[in-house]
C-alpha cells in the first residue's frame, strides 16, 4: 500500500472514532456522574476524580499525535540500524510507515480508553473499547520492535 493512502486511511479512521467519540461524549454527559472512577486495582475503583478528566486524554491524544507527526516528517533524523546509502530509502520509507502507524494507533489508544472510561461511568459495558484500546497500545510497541529486527537482518 502507498504511503499517502495507508496515511489517509488512518486519518480518516482516527477521526471517525474521535468524532463518534465527542458525539458519545456529548450525548451521555448528563448521564455521568460528578465524579468518576479514574484508576482500578483488580476491576475495583481506588481512585476518583471530576468528570471533566474525560476531557484530558482526547486532549492529549491529539498532542501526541501532533508530536509523532514532526517524527514523521523527517525520517531521516532518527536512528537506524545498517543504515547505507543502498538502503536508506527503503529505511526511510518504512520507518516512515511505522511512525504513522505509531501515530495513529496510539491517538485511536487514547480515544478508546476514554470511551471505556465514559462508558464505565455511565454504566456501559466498557470491555470492548478497553480491550481494542490495549491491543492497538501493544501494536504501537510490537511494531518498532519488528522494524529493528528487520533493519537488523538487511546486509551492508
Amino acid at each position: 500500500m502507498k504511503k499517502k493512502h495507508f496515511k489517509t486511511i488512518l486519518v480518516i479512521i482516527s477521526i471517525s472514532i474521535l468524532s463518534y467519540h465527542i458525539y458519545k461524549l456529548f450525548y451521555l454527559w448528563a448521564d455521568v456522574p460528578e465524579r468518576i472512577a479514574i484508576h482500578f486495582t483488580n476491576d475495583t475503583p481506588d481512585n476518583w476524580g471530576p468528570k471533566y478528566i474525560l476531557y484530558i486524554m482526547p486532549i492529549l491524544g491529539i498532542f501526541i499525535w501532533f508530536l509523532i507527526g514532526l517524527l514523521v516528517r523527517k525520517p531521516e533524523k532518527l536512528n537506524y540500524i545498517n543504515l547505507t546509502e543502498a538502503n536508506k530509502e527503503i529505511q526511510f520509507s518504512r520507518t516512515e510507515k511505522v511512525m504513522i502507524l505509531i501515530q495513529n494507533l496510539s491517538f485511536i489508544s487514547f480515544i478508546l480508553a476514554n470511551e471505556a472510561l465514559l462508558r464505565y461511568s455511565v454504566g456501559i459495558d466498557s470491555s470492548l473499547p478497553l480491550i481494542i484500546s490495549i491491543t492497538l497500545f501493544a501494536i504501537c510497541f510490537i511494531a518498532p520492535i519488528y522494524l529493528l529486527i528487520w533493519a537488523s537482518t538487511l546486509k551492508d
